[in-house]
């Protein structure tokens, strides 16, 4: 699996961020994806806790971001994974100045 990320890194790297509710870290992780194109990951699975492990959040998210996200931890856990994986493999080659 490729690189995630968790809110702590994200705050230390921008220096800035306020301390979140998780329920402001919902809506922030919801925006994120609302405005996707058809076909594109849902970014929101690259955002972990812990050690790599999926946001408790996503399954919600994914749901009311039409991707079906089973009610059993085993089928959650396997559209999480496969979502990280679309996402690195949709974003690899679409950085900005990586041609």
């Amino acid at each position: 699996m490729g690189a995630t990320t968790t809110w702590s890194r994200i705050g230390k790297r921008l220096g800035s961020l306020p301390r979140l509710h998780r329920d402001d870290q919902s809506v922030i992780l919801w925006l994120v994806d609302e405005e996707r194109r058809k076909g594109e990951p849902l970014l929101c699975a690259l955002l972990t806790v812990g050690d790599r492990q999926m946001h408790p959040r996503f399954p919600v998210l994914a749901e009311q971001l039409g991707l079906p996200c089973s009610d059993t931890a085993t089928q959650q856990q396997a559209t999480w994974s496969f979502e990280v994986l679309k996402a690195h493999q949709y974003w690899r080659h679409r950085r900005p100045g990586h041609s």
